[in-house]
């Protein structure tokens, strides 16, 4: 069965399952409105950074994070972004997520969510579950995958005898290739994950599935993927550039009695690799150049906390260390090869979603920097 087959199929699915979301808004409408619920959640948080370039306190952000209960069925998941990172107040919606719940085990999700390629951004990103103020290279702005996608997916989870899986499959938008132009040469050949309207007729396929193979769900490990076939402006020379992305993630997390700490160890790697394209060069007349656009990414990280022993300040301390490389294209014009950061952190943790971290931190082509951060949960 080719992907337009697999494309109609999972369209007609969905048509399905929304006759089953207009059933359940139509008793829900016969409810009284003060039987639906909202919760507020969300973090506020504060950064301070010192090297020998900077020496000053910024990325002052404030997410609130808006869940609605429609039903025992039905429920609404919206984030919106107040940041000062670019040295003027932004607000951005960052996802606004609608949920049906089919059954226990299956929903049906449909609008900007939070992206299933990798776990990294879905799971450890947010202030208060990352352990260090900032991102891996290349698991941020600018890096491998999305932030956030739009479109439509299923997810859901079973058990295995004494496994437990989860999973994700959805149709996005996808990326867009940009050409780059005059104005902005070294966009040519990078990619736009968080467009609001799409640039061609095409989707992207992509999913991720999570193993827990221990009894106590201490390991998990994830493998994800994404395919688009086509990432160019419609009618454009690029329209037809293809693009594939994989990931695998693991994470453990385990209380070790023996020294009365929790242990967490998270990885991840990614890849990105782009079909063939021709970039108009704006800085000579010998017309267009090309390269080969693929670029991989991974991170490891551990961190432990004493929570177990007889002194309270101990017992709030964490210490974590973090290794992550980012390879792009030499050849390209925002390339520039291997990138490399390491970062080590200790944290105290004020309540279980309130903590402020000490990080020290050594990136190519950057100073070393010392970075705190306080992290307020809600």
């Amino acid at each position: 069965m080719n992907k337009t087959k697999w494309l109609f199929v999972f369209l007609c699915l969905n048509v399905f399952l929304f006759k089953s979301v207009a059933q359940d808004t139509k008793s829900l409408n016969k409810s009284i409105f003060g039987q639906t619920k909202l919760v507020i959640v969300g973090n506020a948080q504060a950064d301070y950074m010192y090297n020998k370039e900077e020496n000053g306190f910024g990325n002052v952000d404030f997410k609130p994070i808006f869940l609605w209960s429609l039903s025992d069925k039905l429920f609404i998941e919206s984030e919106i972004e107040i940041a000062t990172g670019d040295g003027a107040v932004e607000v951005v919606l960052e996802y606004v997520n609608m949920v049906y719940f089919l059954n226990n085990n299956l929903a049906i999700h449909f609008g900007r969510f939070l992206p299933k390629f990798g776990s990294y951004r879905g799971k450890y990103m947010e202030g208060y579950l990352n352990r260090f103020p900032n991102n891996p290279v290349g698991f941020g702005d600018g890096g491998i995958g999305p932030m956030v996608e739009t479109g439509i997916g299923l997810q859901g989870g079973a058990e295995i005898g004494k496994a437990t899986i989860n999973y994700d499959f959805y149709i996005s938008n996808g990326p867009q290739l940009l050409p780059g132009n005059a104005d902005a040469l070294d966009e040519a050949g990078q990619f736009e994950y968080e467009a609001y309207k799409e640039n061609n007729k095409n989707k992207a396929i992509g999913g991720r599935v999570g193993v827990l193979p221990l009894y106590d769900s201490s390991l998990e490990l994830g493998f994800s993927f994404q395919h688009v076939a086509k990432t160019g402006d419609s009618g454009s020379s690029l329209e037809n550039v293809k693009v594939d992305m994989y990931a695998v993630d693991a994470s453990y997390v385990k209380n070790i009695e023996a020294i009365s700490s929790n242990l967490k160890i998270l990885g991840e790697w990614k890849s990105l690799n782009a079909g063939e394209a021709f970039y108009q060069d704006f800085e000579s007349e010998t017309g267009n150049y090309t390269f080969k656009n693929k670029s991989t990414a991974y991170y490891v990280q551990a961190s432990i906390r004493p929570s177990g022993t007889t002194s309270d300040f101990v017992n709030n301390l964490e210490f974590a260390g973090r290794y992550s490389e980012f390879d792009t294209p030499k050849e390209a014009l925002w390339g520039g090869g291997l990138k490399k950061q390491t970062a080590f952190s200790l944290n105290y943790w004020l309540g279980w979603n309130r903590v402020f971290k000490v990080s020290y931190q050594v990136q190519d082509n950057q100073p070393n920097s010392l970075i705190a951060q306080l992290v307020y949960g809600f």
